[in-house]
């Protein structure tokens, strides 16, 4: 009977151990974002603005359970605005930017500053911002941005 209870003892104290082995970092979860500000520099406001010749202020809340590698910042043109080159070829200016700076954090809030180039052209524009963690997880919050003449 002693063998019966220490058999029954084992595979009970093993059967604890396989299913606690289950590891916590290991995780599935998306980066969260969320815009906190997005405007002109010089308010460090939300209004979606920003001014030709100034900056585009970002203020964005990352929480990323699997830690951030890489933050990418990509500014568009929505629609027909775009200046004409000297061949006669139409260059539209955009920004692609990726920042590697915040890589193995787990939160942050990106606080950053983008010039906006004296050859951007009034108008609509669309801001995309994208996380990636450590383990491949990305996610994109995005939003509409009007570049206005100073």
């Amino acid at each position: 009977m002693n063998k019966k209870v220490i058999l029954f003892t084992f595979i009970l104290g093993l059967a604890s151990l396989i299913t606690a082995c289950d590891s916590d970092d290991d995780t599935n979860a998306k980066p969260e974002i969320t815009i906190l500000e997005l405007g002109d520099g010089e308010s460090h406001g939300d209004e979606r603005t920003a001014k030709i010749g100034g900056e585009l202020h970002m203020e964005i809340e990352v929480v990323a359970e699997g830690k951030i590698d890489k933050i990418q910042v990509r500014l568009h043109p929505e629609g027909e605005h775009h200046k004409s080159g000297e061949e006669g070829e139409h260059e539209e200016w955009e920004i692609d930017t990726t920042y590697t700076k915040f890589s193995g954090l787990r939160n942050t809030t990106f606080h950053e500053h983008l010039e906006i180039d004296l050859d951007a052209e009034p108008g609509d524009y669309h801001f995309d911002f994208v996380v990636t963690d450590m383990e491949g997880n990305q996610t994109d919050a995005e939003a509409e941005i009007e570049i206005i003449e100073e």
